[in-house]
């Protein structure tokens, strides 16, 4: 890899932490501002549901600019780890889980989601979030095993394996909680925390790894 690709790279890799933090200080923010919301029972994407206050804050600004940073983050793994098959699918799982992100903005939730009857694009919103928290889960499983060939990485490989292990555990608590909405924010939110916590933990590996880690396997 070339000096200005690696070092477009690089600066691209920490759309693994700048977009996390968005979403947080946007979701801190936006739940501030709508008087009787709950972290502990409802969904973030309610802050975003169409037709309520500041919706488009949490939207544009939360889902959408974190989103694209994340697919910022994802594209520069793939970039930087190759070559491999799991350097090619575990990065191209997170970008997804950023692309995920970012559509879950523009297709925004019907007020008091997820509900089975509601608009087209409440639809198209509760088949996103599903799939983008697998991509999200599981992209962290194939870099870890892909990092155990890399020197400057292989003391990632097992938090990585562990982060997504952890991540499908929580995938699951959300949806068991479905019906009884009962603490379902709170196991979306610690979902949120394990899936961000590796982007920003990965990303400031790669943005501070010497060299080309390609080359280090």
């Amino acid at each position: 890899m070339g000096q200005e690709r690696r070092f477009a790279a690089r600066v691209l890799a920490l759309g693994g932490v700048v977009g996390p933090v968005q979403f947080v200080w946007i979701t801190i923010l936006c739940a501030v501002l709508r008087p009787g919301y709950s972290h502990t029972h409802h969904f973030v994407s309610e802050l975003g549901a169409t037709g309520t206050a500041h919706a488009w804050v949490m939207n544009y600004l939360g889902f959408v600019a974190a989103g694209l940073l994340l697919c910022c983050f994802g594209l520069s793994a793939g970039a930087m780890v190759q070559p491999g098959r799991g350097a090619l699918i575990g990065p191209a799982l997170v970008t997804i889980f950023g692309l995920g992100v970012a559509l879950s903005g523009l297709f925004s939730c019907d007020p008091g989601c997820p509900r089975a009857n509601g608009s087209t694009q409440n639809l198209i919103h509760d088949r996103l979030a599903p799939l983008t928290f697998l991509a999200g889960s599981l992209g962290p499983v194939f870099l870890g095993l892909h990092f155990r060939r890399l020197p400057h990485l292989r003391r990632l490989w097992l938090y990585s394996v562990a982060s997504g292990a952890l991540g499908l555990v929580l995938l699951a608590a959300v949806a068991s909680s479905l019906e009884s909405r009962e603490l379902t924010g709170l196991w979306q939110r610690l979902l949120l925390a394990v899936l961000f916590s590796w982007c920003a933990t990965v990303s400031l590996k790669l943005f501070h790894a010497p060299g080309d880690v390609a080359s280090s396997a």
